[in-house]
């Protein structure tokens, strides 16, 4: 008797073993992707939240999803990692996302986060240069394509300043800033999660940023694969459950979430971090909600790089855009923000 009941139990969790592979098998998986800016794998924005909190692989869960992330140092790799069909999700910044968008590369705009994340210009600590006409005969260094193309190209603009009166060095974010701190050029232009770390380290001065002038600020876009989307509806609904979940969470203990709001960096200068991410207490720049206000910042930032010759012809932006899986994801969980 003892050896047939041990024997139905081998069977038995045989069994099990073969139905929960299979189940594995059968589990289908979301590719969310996201841009911070450090070139580190850590999340930053609204989506950190959610995925710190686990709220995402318990949206997906429910709809027989598994959840893999994909973290992008800018915009520009994401815009290529949805050419070549490896992430289905990725919150951009709208620079590199109109320019998807306008390239045609198979994107629809469906949600915003970070309406509000400064952009800064640093300079060595020391340094005499303080406004844009300082900058003549200078070193200025910039990631051309992503977000923080627009400050460079507002900043000089709007002071008079033509491109060919000081030399631009075209470096990513993080090697922009080791250029600045060796003195291999005289500013970089990043976000100002990186740069806050390294002022009060002593080792940068940061002497302008967008919160000085909030129509410079860039919006992070939440954009999705439309083939995907068009063949997993249910997906982009679960994403912004998740994200209006966490921001919720988030208005009742903001504090304990500067960390991961900031990709970590931030974790160590809450004030800072309060001031630059959640200046209103309520974390209204996480809303996932595309507003007119949106779309007319979006509209006016391809009109100016058509202007400039950086895009060959206007689109309508609006015509990119999808709202359904917000506004089913709101009514759903009841919620409006």
């Amino acid at each position: 008797m003892k050896k047939q009941f041990t024997l139905f139990i081998s069977v038995l969790a045989f069994l099990f073993a073969i139905s929960g592979n299979a189940w594995a098998k059968s589990k289908k998986t979301v590719r969310i992707g996201n841009v911070n800016g450090s070139g580190s794998f850590n999340y930053s924005g609204n989506i950190s939240i959610a995925k710190e909190l686990g709220y995402l692989e318990e949206e997906f869960e429910k709809i027989g999803y598994a959840v893999e992330y994909y973290a992008f140092e800018n915009g520009v790799y994401a815009n290529e990692a949805f050419v070549a069909g490896d992430i289905d999700f990725a919150f951009i910044g709208d620079v590199p996302g109109i320019t998807g968008l306008v390239n045609g590369i198979g994107t629809t705009w469906i949600g915003i986060d970070e309406v509000v994340t400064p952009i800064g210009i640093a300079v060595k600590k020391g340094s005499p240069i303080r406004k844009p006409q300082d900058f003549i005969g200078k070193t200025v260094s910039v990631a051309i394509g992503t977000n923080n193309y627009l400050l460079y190209a507002n900043y000089f603009r709007d002071a008079g300043i033509a491109e060919n009166q000081f030399e631009t060095a075209n470096l990513n974010s993080a090697n922009g800033r080791a250029a600045v701190i060796s003195g291999k050029v005289d500013a970089a232009i990043g976000n100002i999660i990186d740069l806050v770390p390294l002022e009060q380290s002593g080792q940068i001065d940061i002497i302008f940023t967008t919160a000085e002038r909030p129509e410079w600020h860039s919006q992070l876009l939440l954009v999705g694969r439309t083939k995907f989307l068009k063949s997993n509806p249910k997906t982009g609904v679960a994403l912004f459950k998740a994200l209006i979940r966490a921001r919720q969470t988030a208005i009742k203990n903001p504090k304990k979430f500067y960390g991961a709001i900031s990709a970590n960096q931030l974790k160590d200068y809450p004030d800072q971090a309060e001031k630059y991410l959640n200046p209103d207490k309520e974390f209204k720049n996480y809303i996932a909600k595309i507003t007119q206000n949106n779309i007319t910042r979006a509209q006016n930032l391809q009109e100016f790089f058509v202007s400039i010759g950086r895009f060959q012809k206007k689109i309508d932006v609006s015509s990119f855009i999808d709202t359904s899986y917000y506004e089913k994801a709101s009514k759903e969980l009841g919620i409006t923000e």
